[in-house]
């Protein structure tokens, strides 16, 4: 049971490291009065956390039951 977990997570690992690899060109990013100069691997990886913390903190509509019933 322990060989396919250990297969998906050397998969996810590849793939994220020729992302990595992929993106490394840096992009500039003007906010306001800010500006940022980062990796766009970094940048993307950013937004990703970023939408996935936001999707973890907004309350789901729909999905509960109403109480009682």
């Amino acid at each position: 049971m322990a060989k396919p977990k250990r297969y998906l997570v050397l998969s996810a690992l590849v793939i994220l490291a020729l992302f990595l690899v992929q993106n490394t060109e840096t992009v500039t990013v003007n906010l306001l009065l800010w500006q940022l100069v980062l990796p766009r691997a970094v940048l993307l990886l950013l937004v990703l956390a970023i939408g996935v913390l936001i999707g973890l903190a907004l309350p789901r509509s729909g999905s509960s039951r109403p109480a009682g019933k």
